[in-house]
C-alpha cells in the first residue's frame, strides 16, 4: 500500500480536474465527515471553555477591517 507522501505525489501530477473530482471523492467520504466533525466540535468546546472563563473581547469590526485592507493592499504590491 502507498504511503500518503506518496499518494500526495501522484496526486499533484493529476490534471487540474481530476484532482478536483479527488477532492469531491473525498468530502463525500463519511469517514471524513466523522474525522471534521470530532473536529468541529473540538473547536467548538474550546470556544465555549474560552467563553466561560471569561476570555472573550468584542469584536472591533473597523480593526478587523482595518487589518484586512491593509494585508489586501500589501498582497496586491507583491
Amino acid at each position: 500500500m502507498s504511503t500518503l507522501h506518496e499518494i500526495k505525489a501522484a496526486a499533484a501530477t493529476l490534471p487540474a480536474e481530476d484532482r478536483s473530482e479527488l477532492v469531491v471523492w473525498l468530502s463525500e467520504s463519511k469517514d471524513v465527515w466523522e474525522i471534521r466533525r470530532e473536529q468541529l466540535r473540538r473547536e467548538i468546546k474550546i470556544g465555549l471553555d474560552e467563553i466561560e472563563r471569561g476570555e472573550v473581547a468584542p469584536l472591533d469590526m473597523a480593526e478587523i477591517k482595518r487589518k484586512a485592507r491593509a494585508r489586501f493592499e500589501a498582497e496586491s504590491r507583491n
